[in-house]
């Protein structure tokens, strides 16, 4: 029974932990402009959302890491002070109260390149965090954009099928006058109604893809969801200059790509550990300067003395009961797993590239097979409703017309939302930064560790 009750107690606690950290999580949400364009958005979103601040902490994580390594390195100093009283003296010339005052400076010399590796592995990790947040920003940066578009489809579709229920309304309308006077049948009639309702779930599902799109958008803003902007903006009618072939895209990528920057430098920073892991057991120097005031201990015992003294020790610490080849064994399969992951995201980028111009491509040639089609379609709906009110037309002929105007409608504008996310996506692909920071942003990150 004690332990059923101490398991429920824990569960409680749990619970509350856990709601405590959303609660802290979802606090004090930021309230946005009335309106937005994307780019405000992305501006936003690189300076609230908590992925890419989390990354931008990674880097000050490193850094102080970096500073660590190098305190380590450098030279030492304490002071003591110290006062002892004894039952009785210690000598003749001794006092029963003695003090002593000391300054120690101690230098750790490492002569065969451990200190120089563990450097290097520092400042190849603080340029891993910088790629990384970088990859973040990227990464955001693409959802945003993508969800954005996703509004902008939702409100086109929203239209587009509330125009259909207007047209299919109006079209009920001629139906039910003509059959009340006798010029057409039931029929007509009774399918235009069931063709109006069968339309309504297309606009009830465009609003609620919009709503939770844009809720999507405000949790990646953080921002307050009790006030939703209006979102200003169009499906670009042009995609921006991109590489026009694989090679030009692929040598953009390796420049620019973040997570391929991390790799490397992550590689760079495990290559170096393995070098500072292969010197754990070698000698170290340690250099050692001692300044000394004491009274109470020397003659004359009522008055300070002053010394000094220096000392050097050489240490060889050759057995350690196997920590330093474990340590060693470690450095190596992390490197080991650094290459692969290095290998890896090779061949990811290649298959981005790869697919995002597929995507573009198919984005594009189905724009370009739809461009007239909807023009075509309005048009052939006009002659059909003119058609019918003379009788040349059936009512199937209008509703025809109609449904092929709303498909060619949707169809064209879900290429053009297609197009634009394989745009973005193709940049990310790519490793395009902007607008969050300058274009060669990446190139002054120099994957390259200092020598």
């Amino acid at each position: 029974m004690k332990s059923k009750r101490f398991t429920i107690q824990a569960g409680a606690f749990l619970l509350a932990l856990a709601i405590g950290v959303l609660s802290e999580a979802q606090e004090n949400p930021r309230s946005l402009p009335a309106t937005l364009t994307l780019e405000e958005c992305l501006s936003i979103a690189h300076s609230q959302n908590r992925t890419v601040l989390s990354a931008r902490a990674r880097i000050d994580a490193t850094r102080a890491r970096a500073s660590q390594v190098r305190a380590t390195q450098k030279p030492t100093a304490q002071i003591q002070l110290s006062e002892t009283s004894f039952k009785e003296p210690t000598g003749p010339t001794a006092l029963d109260r003695q003090d002593a005052q000391r300054l120690t400076v101690i230098e750790s010399v490492q002569p065969f390149g451990k200190n120089l590796a563990q450097r290097r592995a520092a400042r190849a990790q603080v340029t891993a965090a910088q790629a990384e947040e970088d990859r973040a920003a990227i990464e955001i940066g693409f959802q945003v954009t993508r969800t954005f578009f996703d509004i902008l489809l939702a409100e086109e579709l929203t239209k587009v099928a509330s125009d259909s229920l207007d047209q299919l309304g109006r079209q009920c309308d001629r139906a039910r006058k003509l059959f009340e006077a006798g010029s057409a049948p039931r029929f007509d009639l009774l399918r235009a109604q069931v063709q109006f309702a069968a339309a309504k779930p297309a606009l009830i599902k465009a609003i609620r893809s919009r709503d939770s799109a844009m809720a999507d958008l405000m949790q990646l803003l953080h921002g307050d969801i009790a006030a939703i902007p209006a979102l200003i903006g169009s499906f670009p009618t042009s995609p921006p200059e991109l590489p026009r072939t694989e090679e030009e895209a692929l040598t953009l990528a390796i420049r620019r790509r973040p997570d391929l920057a991390s790799a490397i430098a992550s590689e760079e920073a495990a290559r170096r550990q393995v070098e500072a892991a292969k010197e754990a057991l070698q000698p170290s120097l340690a250099l050692t300067g001692t300044l000394e005031r004491t009274r109470g201990s020397r003659v004359p015992a009522a008055e300070y003395s002053d010394n000094w003294s220096v000392g050097m020790s050489l240490q060889y610490p050759f057995f350690d009961s196997g920590l330093s080849k474990a340590q060693a064994k470690e450095a190596s399969a992390n490197r080991e797993q650094a290459l692969r992951l290095l290998e890896s995201t090779l061949a990811t980028l290649r298959a981005d590239i790869r697919k995002a111009r597929l995507l573009l491509g198919e984005a594009e040639e189905v724009i370009a097979s739809q461009v007239k089609n909807v023009e075509q379609a309005q048009e052939a709906l006009t002659i059909a409703q003119t058609a019918y009110e003379t009788g040349a037309k059936t009512s199937l002929d209008v509703l025809d017309a109609q449904l092929a105007l709303t498909q060619a409608r949707t169809v064209y504008s879900q290429a053009l939302h297609d197009r634009a996310i394989a745009v973005a996506q193709y940049q990310k692909a790519l490793g395009l930064l902007e607008p969050f920071i300058p274009n060669d942003f990446v190139v002054k990150r120099s994957v390259q560790s200092k020598p």
